[in-house]
């Protein structure tokens, strides 16, 4: 499945295989991250920075609206911790959008939320999505739904200005 320039997956989403659409999310963020902290150009810095937060707010989105809830029988508790996550994962991303990427607060923060991510990723991977796949749910029903959400917030990204900094 590719990715444009935005983050955004580009063709068909993989209606039959969510869990694999969240997968890949979970890879190019992981990719952002790492281009993020290689890179020492301010520029692209900001770019990555963007992109990243814009696929964290997506991705949570599309776990929140459709993910987490269709798929809760699986493990209540842990989509609850999964939840906690995301919202401390929106913290940190409300507290960087504003920042400027050449603050020294900006790179301390990315890397708390890097961290904390990756450590969700990594729970989600080997412990959500296993119990999902045991479940016996209609993951097609439910990646319709996540198709449908995230033609939605793709197509009101696309009316929204660009701002500076990390904002966008």
């Amino acid at each position: 499945m590719n990715k444009d320039a935005n983050g955004f997956r580009r063709g068909e989403f993989p209606t039959d295989a969510p869990i694999e659409a969240l997968k890949t999310d979970h890879r190019f963020v992981k990719e952002l991250f790492d281009r993020y902290f290689a890179t020492r150009d301010e520029d692209g810095k900001r770019e990555t920075g963007r992109h990243v937060l814009l696929l964290l707010e997506m991705h949570t989105s599309l776990e929140e609206g459709v993910f987490y809830p269709r798929v809760r029988d699986a493990d209540p508790r842990l989509i609850d911790h999964c939840e906690e996550d995301h919202e401390e994962a929106r913290q940190m991303i409300d507290r960087l959008k504003p920042m400027d990427e050449s603050d020294p607060q900006a790179e301390q923060l990315f890397r708390q939320l890097a961290d904390m991510v990756l450590l969700h990723v990594e729970q989600e991977e080997t412990n959500l999505f296993p119990k999902v796949e045991q479940a016996g749910l209609d993951l097609s029903a439910i990646g319709m739904e996540m198709q449908a959400l995230q033609t939605r917030m793709i197509a009101d990204r696309l009316q929204k200005p660009t701002a500076p900094g990390l904002r966008q």
